[in-house]
């Protein structure tokens, strides 16, 4: 059987920044043109992640931009589906500040002696799920996300719930560093794989994962690898000069210090896991960022996605 797809990849935190020019040191926009299936930007669109490292606060018009090509692209492929005017859910219901806002102007309206009918989230349920009017049968959606790309793929996921079940998702290291959008229900979704770092590498220990509660999936699968956050998604540090003030040293293979008496020196970057893995740090880094793309690459396969 021949399947329709519909591909997107939302890169992270400053890509526009980190990228190569090739897109050789970005898992997700690799695995983005890496499908065998119609056109880049027609049938399938990658997208940098946000630039603001802060907040990541437009991490929500990539979603909103996102969300519009998929259901425009639907409405392509389906046009019936719009005569039935049936569409995605808003930015609203997935986005925990203009719900606060939402209350906070229904609670001053009525302090004012005004009864309106207050706005609510529209939540996920079983019979919007079980009333979609396409099936992965008629078109497979695959979400591709790294970092706070993976959060808003997450959230994409959710507001496709009217529409249609997303396929597949490959997740690089989804971080919840956006503090309107809450991503850590993944739902929707048939298939799940997320590749994670591991603890002992010890990078960005003050990042917290997000899309790990997998609801209603057929079948999630979570590795976890020895890089980098950004090593998950394809760039990692391995040259000292390169370390920013708030970047990334876990990849460096060696690091300085002073001794008591001011002298500088040269030591070994986490020997525990050097010793343990029989190699420094770079190389471990390295390894563990090929790995964690092999593995988003071999589940999509493993479901039928046309990928190299």
């Amino acid at each position: 059987m021949d399947y329709k797809y519909i591909v997107v990849g939302i890169d992270g935190t400053g890509s526009r920044e980190w990228m190569a020019a090739d897109g050789s040191n970005s898992n997700t926009f690799r695995f983005i043109r890496d499908v065998h299936y119609g056109s880049m930007e027609i049938d399938r669109r990658w997208y940098h992640g946000p630039s603001n490292t802060v907040t990541g606060s437009d991490t929500e018009p990539i979603l909103q931009e996102a969300l519009d090509f998929i259901y425009q692209r639907i409405g392509s492929l389906f046009p019936t589906i719009r005569t039935q005017s049936i569409k995605p859910l808003e930015m609203f219901d997935v986005n925990s500040c203009m719900q606060n806002q939402e209350r906070s102007r229904q609670n001053m309206m009525e302090q004012r002696g005004y009864q309106q009918a207050a706005r609510v989230p529209v939540q996920v349920t079983s019979n919007m799920l079980a009333n979609q009017p396409l099936t992965t049968d008629d078109v497979r959606v695959v979400l591709i996300g790294h970092s706070r790309g993976g959060l808003a793929v997450t959230a994409l996921a959710r507001m496709l719930s009217p529409l249609v079940r997303v396929y597949f998702m490959g997740l690089y290291d989804s971080v919840d560093r956006q503090g309107c959008l809450d991503g850590m229900n993944v739902e929707n979704v048939k298939y799940v794989a997320h590749a994670r770092r591991h603890p002992d590498v010890k990078s960005r220990t003050y990042f917290g994962n997000t899309s790990l509660k997998y609801i209603g999936v057929d079948h999630a699968e979570e590795q976890f690898f020895y890089t980098s956050h950004g090593g998950i998604g394809g760039s990692f540090i391995i040259n000292r000069k390169e370390v920013s003030t708030f970047g990334d040293s876990s990849c460096l293979p060696t690091i300085t210090t002073q001794t008591p008496e001011g002298e500088t020196i040269e030591l070994i970057n986490n020997p525990a896991l050097v010793k343990k893995l029989g190699k420094q740090m770079d190389q471990v880094c390295t390894d563990g960022s090929h790995e964690a793309d092999q593995f988003i690459r071999t589940q999509a396969k493993k479901y039928g996605i046309p990928i190299a």
